[in-house]
């Protein structure tokens, strides 16, 4: 299982210098995760998620 880590989400928020505290777009899309974890906490200004191709069975901690 692929786990949704600050470090994978660090190396997927490039394109905003790998500050995840201010990011407000993320892909994830074939990572082969299966359970949205670490965005809740972390990611607060977060408005767009990208998961498609994904192991996901159930849609949760998607909460502000």
């Amino acid at each position: 299982m692929v786990r949704i880590t600050k470090d994978l989400v660090r190396k997927r928020a490039e394109h905003n210098e790998g500050e995840i505290c201010t990011l407000e777009e993320l892909t994830l899309h074939q990572q082969d995760i299966e359970k949205i974890e670490f965005l809740n906490k972390n990611c607060t200004k977060l408005k767009i998620l990208y998961l498609q191709n994904n192991l996901i069975s159930r849609i949760e901690n998607l909460n502000r």
